[in-house]
């Protein structure tokens, strides 16, 4: 009976132990919250019969651009690179990948819509 109850306290310990790593180690989410106008606004764009490669994407990123900005919000540019700069090393890691210099086009992109990206403004400086 003794050894069931140290058996049954040890999984008992070592399942705490497993729940308490995980919550210590999830990370609060970085940037703000969605911002409902500048999705719109992204999505008011229409693609037209002129928009090539990635053109479509770069309107829609540049009024979701707008938008944040609008609302109070800068882009982490450090952040942004980052990612630009992991997505290159995974493409020029694949064997046959050819120039990645598109993919890397279009997550920019993508990014840019991304809330996760933004951060709220600095307040501005007070002149005194």
């Amino acid at each position: 009976m003794d050894s069931r109850f140290r058996s049954t306290a040890a999984l008992g310990i070592a399942g705490l132990a497993l729940c308490l790593s995980q919550g210590c180690g999830s990370k609060a989410p970085k940037g703000v919250p969605e911002v409902p106008e500048c999705r719109h606004a992204a999505a008011a764009i229409a693609e037209s019969k002129f928009d090539t490669g990635i053109n479509h994407l770069i309107r829609q990123a540049d009024a979701y651009s707008e938008c944040m900005t609008a609302h109070g919000y800068v882009l982490d540019q450090e952040d942004l690179d980052q990612q630009l700069e992991h997505v290159r090393q995974v493409e020029n890691a694949k064997w046959l990948g050819g120039d990645p210099v598109f993919i890397i086009a279009k997550r920019k992109q993508q990014l840019r819509m991304s809330p996760a990206l933004w951060r709220p403004a600095p307040p501005a400086p007070t002149e005194g």
